[in-house]
């Protein structure tokens, strides 16, 4: 009788260690057109690329053109074109065909696996960065310098939202040696991964080059490069309203060329990122009448989101008046939280 209790018990006991792991052993098994058949998790597919972990070489990309079929132990999510979302445990690509729980559809009309809920409309995604630099020196001369900016993203399916905010200011000795701020917004509707179009809507003002306000607003059209975890390139161009209010020069307005530029590459994924964006506007009557700002940087991230960055940035104001400067040049290490 002990025996068969103890019997029991081990039986028990292995099947709360040994059950969980099997569980989590849970896999899928991936068979490609040439006959490999490879195990472990599918984790998504858009873009024309399935991303597959293995136990043995770690998350591999593979072609989905080149998947011939899928076996899971559970169910895995396809997003077909009109935004339907069918669950399956299978399925199989045969002569431009994806066959799947008793149907059958255009390979072209499977558009992700396992897409995230803000791709499906059933969530939306919000993200975003604040950075912030200081300089205070005591001495023979006196510096107050606060710079601050934010940029934020929501997304939902096709739309997204950014918004992007920067102030300046400081004192030398007491006097106003910079004063600058920026807002910017902006809607896209992205048809596809790579297109996008909308509009936007922008102020600035820099009382050093003696602008009051800089309004403009206006369609663009835009195309992602690459849209990747490590690399992310994208560029737009776009027609735009302008009016400036400059404090020794008359009301002005004008329809300009506008464009954004916005690079970012991870030379060590996770841990060393470099950046560059470019802000430009150039009216169509006065070339001369150029502005443009720039900001290229490195990253170092350190922990719970909270980052460290070096940046250069510079700014350029044809249309500024007589005495004030053309280009501006700083230099910022700042600290800052991403979300």
């Amino acid at each position: 009788m002990f025996r068969l209790k103890l019997r029991f018990l081990f039986s028990f006991l292995s099947l709360l260690l040994i059950g969980p792991t099997a569980t989590a052993g849970a896999t899928e098994t991936l068979v490609m057109d040439n006959g490999d058949r490879l195990s472990g998790h599918v984790l998504r597919m858009s873009d024309g690329v399935l991303e597959f972990e293995t136990g043995y070489a770690g998350t591999m990309k593979v072609n989905w053109k080149h998947v011939r079929e899928i076996l899971s132990e559970t169910n895995i999510k396809l997003r077909l074109a009109g935004n339907e979302v069918v669950s399956v445990t299978s399925l199989k690509q045969d002569n431009g065909q994806v066959c799947f729980a008793d149907r059958s559809e255009p390979v072209i009309s499977v558009m992700q696996i396992n897409p995230a809920d803000w791709e499906t409309g059933k969530a939306s995604k919000f993200g975003g960065e604040v950075d912030a630099a200081f300089k205070l020196e005591r001495g023979n001369t006196q510096v107050n310098q606060t710079d601050v900016t934010s940029r934020m993203e929501w997304k939902k399916t096709r739309h997204r939202v950014r918004v992007a905010g920067e102030l300046e200011y400081g004192k030398t000795d007491g006097e106003v040696s910079s004063d600058r701020w920026s807002v910017e917004t902006s809607y896209d509707n992205t048809p596809s991964k790579r297109f996008y179009y909308g509009g936007r809507t922008s102020l600035k003002s820099d009382e050093m080059s003696d602008l009051n306000l800089r309004w403009s607003s206006g369609p663009h059209i835009g195309y992602r490069f690459a849209d990747t975890d490590r690399t992310k390139f994208s560029a737009e161009t776009g027609l735009e309203y302008t009016t400036e209010d400059y404090h020794a020069q008359s009301l002005d307005s004008f329809i300009g060329e506008s464009w954004r530029i916005e690079f970012s590459h991870f030379l060590i994924p996770g841990k060393l990122e470099v950046y560059h964006r470019d802000n430009g506007l150039v009216s169509l009557a006065d070339l001369g009448a150029l502005t443009l700002d720039t900001w290229t940087g490195i990253k170092l991230p350190i922990a719970g989101g909270v980052h460290t960055s070096a940046e250069f940035k510079t700014s350029y104001n044809g249309k500024a008046p007589a005495g004030a400067k053309l280009w501006d040049t700083i230099y910022r290490i700042k600290v800052g939280y991403q979300w």
